[in-house]
């Protein structure tokens, strides 16, 4: 299976990046104590993708996603990593000589065009039914949109509005604080805030819609927000593999100089 992202970085403009065919492996398991009943489980989930064009101007696309979650009773761990690399091949060919004699010289300049990091991790306990109080840590880099390294503290509450058998809505909201290093400049520090909403609707027995939006704002200066917004649609394959097509839209208000 293949996949294919782009990445577009621009001043006050968004950031897109289009994953198409991505494979999506689920493979639930039981935890070693899961014969204890304050331990529900564990789960792992791998997103793989892999491109690759030819031509005069080829390109070379990589991405690989992981969540694991562990739960208990009333407590959760989540932990994510995503890496993307992707790698664009421009091919030359020159005549040297004379009309009747000469000879095709061709030349190939590699360089990198996209390049992004992501690890980050979350503990959840759930106060009630619906509601929960979370935790976490998130380090990103992306020094095609201009950060050279981005480290976040999230603190804050989620509230489960909606969660029905075939359809989930979830809203989270918390403080922050980051320290952030734009690539040749300082490394900044300032607290702020977060909100997060997402929702899942499965319409058919093995096939799912899905999408998540993050907004991120700054405290010490109220115009440097951003926001991470995902959708996707996947499709079930067999029962631990699935096809996945996702638009994911970065947006910086006040992006890197």
């Amino acid at each position: 299976m293949t996949g294919l992202i782009r990445f577009i970085n621009a001043a006050r403009r968004p950031e897109a990046a289009v994953a198409a065919a991505v494979i999506l492996a689920c493979l639930p398991r039981p935890a070693a104590g899961q014969d204890n009943q304050n331990v529900q489980g564990w789960k792992d989930q791998a997103e793989l993708s892999y491109v690759l064009t030819g031509g005069n101007a080829a390109s070379s696309t990589f991405s690989l996603g992981n969540t694991f979650k562990q739960s208990w009773a009333r407590d959760s761990l989540t932990v994510k990593t995503f890496l993307l690399r992707s790698n664009a091949t421009s091919e030359t060919r020159t005549a040297v000589g004379t009309e009747t004699d000469y000879q095709v010289v061709e030349q190939k300049v590699e360089r990198l065009v996209a390049e992004n990091y992501i690890l980050g991790g979350q503990y959840a306990r759930r106060i009630s039914k619906s509601f929960l109080a979370q935790a976490g840590l998130i380090w990103d880099r992306n020094r095609f949109a201009g950060v050279e390294g981005r480290t976040m503290l999230t603190a804050g509450a989620g509230l489960d509005i909606l969660d029905a058998k075939k359809a989930q809505i979830k809203s989270e909201a918390g403080v922050t604080y980051t320290l952030r290093k734009y690539v040749g400049q300082r490394t900044t520090s300032f607290a702020g805030l977060r909100a997060l909403l997402s929702g899942a609707y499965q319409p058919l027995e093995k096939s799912a819609v899905a999408t998540i939006f993050i907004f991120d704002d700054n405290l010490k200066n109220s115009v440097d927000w951003r926001f991470d917004w995902t959708n996707s649609v996947t499709a079930s394959i067999v029962k631990s593999i699935a096809l996945k097509t996702s638009l994911r839209l970065l947006y910086a208000h006040l992006p890197a100089q």
